[in-house]
């Protein structure tokens, strides 16, 4: 009886103690804001340079260590001095930036802890696409980072990002977003998440956990359709549905065909420079859970990338092979690569792809 009332004692400090300490920790110490380290202009936005702060990219993601160095790129090193190796220049949107996954852990901050010789730059930000690419690889150029490899990673999301999200200015500078990003970037201003992160953390931890557990236990069932466990989306659907089929709240057909359109210019722009400057150029095609499951009989992205790249300087990484052979031999393929109701790779999935890229990006 002691025992018990000695334990209902402890439980009942915890119960009032743990708030009180979850609010002081979230307000001093933790601040977890999104747009800590973003630089948001009306219809732009980038990361600041020299940045430190912490995100969670949804509330089913774990919250990240955010650093960013002198050119506001993502990294976990600080730059202070230019260093005189050869310059790995990477490419890309939210999968590149590596949400929800700490830095070194990344593909990108895989391959530079591997390849110790080069030195990575990864301009990888969430919704970018060739057009900002293009902008940015020439910012880098001015700025004197001249590439002796160029790696860009090619998104399914991208030919709905060129076709309605970014627009060229008149002037040939950067691209500008079609909306206002202070209408769509808001401020989380709920109690419950300003005030209680520790809190949010373990829930988001034990949600996730709870889902990987319901995966794999629903693949264990052979008779399981896995389908409909995979998530679908708006912008990667164009690979499996045809044009007259898609969601029509997103997609028309200039849509697509403008997307199409821009990232076939900007690639042969990108391209230009490349050869310009001598440097190698490589486009990397990847695919998303669902494409995996419902295939490309609409649109193959693979045979999209390979035209691009017999048009242009380039050279292709097709990494499909490769995750449709572990998607066979793996029945948890799905909780091993991505996470869980997303289309991002997790961490195995980030390390199962710099493997690939180690082999066909750094074989010399």
């Amino acid at each position: 009886m002691k025992k018990l009332k000695i334990a209902l004692f402890n439980i009942i400090v915890f119960l009032i103690f743990f708030p009180i300490f979850d609010i002081i920790a979230s307000n001093f110490f933790l601040k977890i804001d999104d747009r800590t380290c973003y630089v948001l202009e009306k219809h732009y936005y980038e990361l600041k340079k020299n940045c430190s702060g912490r995100q969670q990219f949804k509330s089913s993601f774990p919250i990240i260590n955010v650093k960013t160095d002198k050119y506001g790129l993502r990294t976990n090193k600080t730059r202070d001095k230019e260093n005189k190796k050869e310059k790995i220049l990477f490419f890309g949107d939210s999968m590149t930036f590596g949400v929800g996954i700490d830095y070194e852990k990344t593909f990108v901050g895989l391959l530079e802890d591997k390849f110790t010789n080069y030195d990575f730059y990864n301009f990888g930000v969430g919704s970018y696409s060739p057009s900002v690419h293009l902008y940015k690889l020439e910012r880098a150029i001015k700025n004197k980072l001249l590439p002796k490899k160029i790696i860009l990673m090619l998104d399914l999301s991208d030919i709905y990002d060129e076709g309605k999200r970014w627009v060229d200015t008149n002037d040939n500078s950067k691209p500008l977003l079609t909306y206002d990003t202070s209408e769509n970037w808001k401020p989380d201003k709920k109690f419950t998440h300003k005030n209680f992160q520790i809190s949010r953390l373990i829930a988001s931890k034990l949600n996730y956990n709870t889902r990987v557990i319901k995966n794999k236990i629903k693949n264990l069932d052979n008779s399981n359709n896995e389908k409909e466990q995979v998530k679908k989306s708006f912008q990667g659907e164009f690979t499996y549905k045809n044009l007259e089929n898609l969601n029509k709240r997103f997609w028309s057909d200039k849509i697509f065909f403008t997307g199409v359109k821009k990232i076939k210019e900007k690639v042969e722009q990108i391209s230009h420079i490349s050869k310009n400057y001598k440097s190698e150029f490589y486009i990397v095609v990847y695919p998303w859970g669902e494409t995996l499951v419902h295939g490309q009989k609409a649109f193959s992205w693979e045979n999209f990338g390979n035209e691009l790249c017999s048009n242009n300087r380039c050279i292709l990484v097709n990494t499909f092979p490769a995750f449709e052979s572990k998607k066979n031999i793996d029945r948890f393929w799905y909780s091993n690569l991505y996470f869980i109701g997303d289309e991002h790779l997790n961490p195995k999935g980030n390390l199962f792809l710099s493997k690939i890229l180690e082999r066909e990006v750094f074989k010399d």
